[in-house]
């Protein structure tokens, strides 16, 4: 009777850190956030124009943040 086969072993680099990884992109997409709209107050916009500015920087940074992810991991794939 043989052993059954090993189960195949995921090719995932990245192990289990993408969850860490997701938090502090998000936290510092908060922080571009917070920093834009604080800015925008500052400068004598509204409120809504201030809120508007900072959930657009935090859309901004997050989709950067989360395409930078994949590029990295092809360019390491290369070498």
């Amino acid at each position: 009777m043989t052993p059954p086969p090993s189960p195949p072993r995921s090719t995932d680099t990245t192990g289990g850190t993408w969850f860490p990884w997701l938090l502090v992109m998000l936290l510092f997409s908060l922080l571009v956030a917070a920093c834009t709209g604080f800015l925008k107050r500052l400068g004598g916009s509204t409120p809504v124009d201030a809120l508007l500015a900072g959930g657009t920087a935090f859309g901004g940074t997050a989709l950067l943040c989360l395409a930078i992810v994949p590029t990295i991991q092809q360019l390491r794939r290369r070498q």
